[in-house]
């Protein structure tokens, strides 16, 4: 009996946790997961008064240090209205900075200024590897294999846990003939992420590649 097909280059969806983000009691500012969001989105709501800057904070800082152990992410957008109205913030100024700083002469200043009652944000975790996967997935697509290359390893010199980028540099490497290369990569993607789709599809890889 002949061989399936090899599996084509794939948008799988990139590793997850099952788990949601930890709640919290009911107070004048918290942070909560999307409700419309799917469980594994790192984007929250971030509900504030005027007079509770220093509690929104320690409950922003919270729900970025439970996404960050669950992702790789580096940066945080914070929107109003589906709108940022600053500049992403890197994780790590985030976590350091004091509540005074970031919030009396800190980027939202001006926006928590105005709040009047309650104000309702949104925030987003930013995975700065996830643009040039997807810009190395499309050149994948399309034959481009130079410049798969490229975007697809600028992806996993900022995330080299990326499970995705590793999937389909693999494939990648498959397509140029490099077997041993081409398994590396898909048994990092195992190791990483077994269960996930793209884990799948690493295992159904190798299973072909060592057949």
């Amino acid at each position: 009996m002949a061989n399936p097909p090899d599996p084509p280059p794939s948008s799988s969806s990139s590793p997850s946790s099952s788990s949601s983000s930890p709640s919290s009691s009911p107070s004048s500012s918290s942070a909560s997961p999307d409700q419309g969001a799917p469980a594994d989105r790192a984007e929250f709501k971030l509900d504030v008064t005027g007079a509770s800057a220093a509690e929104a904070l320690a409950k922003l800082k919270e729900s970025v240090a439970y996404w960050v152990a669950r992702g790789r992410y580096h940066k945080v957008r914070i929107k109003r209205g589906g709108k940022p109205i600053l500049p992403d913030i890197p994780v790590g100024a985030l976590v350091a900075v004091e509540a005074a700083a970031f919030f009396a002469a800190g980027p939202l200043r001006a926006a928590l200024g105005n709040v009047v009652g309650r104000a309702l944000f949104e925030v987003e975790l930013v995975n700065e590897a996830e643009g040039f996967y997807k810009k190395g997935l499309d050149h994948l697509l399309a034959g481009d294999l130079v410049d798969a290359e490229r975007e697809l390893e600028r992806a996993l010199a900022l995330d080299e846990r990326f499970a995705k980028a590793h999937l389909q540099l693999g494939v990648l490497r498959k397509m140029q003939g490099d077997k041993p290369a081409a398994a590396r990569h898909f048994d990092r993607v195992v190791a990483l992420d077994r269960h996930s789709d793209a884990g799948r599809e690493a295992r159904l890889h190798l299973t072909k590649l060592r057949s």
